[in-house]
């Protein structure tokens, strides 16, 4: 299978190039950061240089796109101008939807959880109630609903906090966490902010399963199983690599100024399971983790 991937030196995007090159021919795209794209057929391309996109799919004629380019950051997407951030996180997705129905192929779109209410109770299925607190989060609702419209060969991937050991120049929170346990600091977590985790090995590793299955038109909650603060991811890290909980600083989220507070957009992953899909536990996913390191 052809396979196109946006953000390919990207968070997620680096972990996609090695699982779904696997199996299949990619071709990866990045911008200003190479990553690990150099390893495979790779090209440096803006994403709002549509004539250029135009070609690459004339040639590479994919059979699937994995979009998960944008300004994700959603600090980063209130710092820049407006235009340039619907530019890149909706204007493109728009493009990629159109190129898509022209040359059949099949997009799936990393959206967010950050799109829900978290206000309204826990484990939230696909249809609650959406009512983003972030610029991010609302560029994420019009891509959704600007691909609904353009044709019908799509998943839409509702991702949740994904955390694992990012590659090259990318980090998050987790592997921030790990290191300054790995030398004994302290570290401050959130003990009033709950989601629904999914390693970034994983998630490559479903996002793989999924293009397998004859599935369109469909938005799907892209989660773990559990349901955790940040303290309690800390906490099963602290049990699963053996570090002191004395480590993790409890605080809360509205002591930090200016950050978008969202209480709980915890998902119900029931539809992603229904296909055969298994999450591993967080437990499994932070072994497999330590083991790596």
């Amino acid at each position: 299978m052809n396979i196109l991937i946006t953000g390919g030196s990207g968070l997620l995007g680096q972990y996609l190039n090695i699982i779904l090159s696997k199996e299949n021919n990619i071709l990866t795209l990045y911008n200003e950061n190479t990553g690990n794209c150099n390893e495979f057929n790779s090209k440096k391309i803006s994403l709002t240089g549509y004539s250029e996109l135009n070609n690459l799919f004339s040639e590479f004629k994919p059979d699937a796109v994995i979009h998960t380019a944008a300004i994700s950051r959603p600090e980063l997407c209130d710092e820049l101008p407006k235009e340039f951030v619907i530019d890149v996180n909706i204007n493109s997705t728009i493009y990629l939807a159109e190129l898509c129905e022209k040359y059949n192929s099949k997009l799936i779109f990393t959206s967010t959880d950050l799109v829900y209410d978290g206000n309204q109770g826990l484990m939230l299925k696909e249809d609650a109630l959406l009512n983003p607190v972030s610029f991010y989060a609302e560029t994420k609702i019009k891509s959704e609903e600007e691909i609904k419209k353009v044709f019908n060969n799509y998943i839409i991937l509702r991702t949740s906090l994904l955390y694992g050991m990012g590659i090259n120049h990318s980090v998050n929170n987790f592997h921030n966490m790990l290191l300054n346990f790995q030398e004994n600091k302290k570290v401050k977590l959130f003990f009033d902010q709950y989601r629904t985790p999914l390693s970034l090995n994983n998630a490559a590793e479903i996002i793989n399963d999924l293009l397998k299955l004859n599935l369109k038109n469909i938005t799907i909650n892209f989660g773990g199983r559990e349901r955790v603060s940040r303290v309690e991811l800390g906490e099963i890290l602290c049990r699963t690599g053996k570090f002191e909980n004395i480590l993790i600083e409890k605080t809360s989220m509205y002591d930090i100024p200016n950050l978008h507070k969202v209480r709980d957009v915890s998902m119900n992953t029931d539809l992603l399971q229904s296909y055969g899909i298994r999450q591993n536990t967080i437990e499994e996913e932070i072994g497999r983790i330590m083991n790596n390191e």
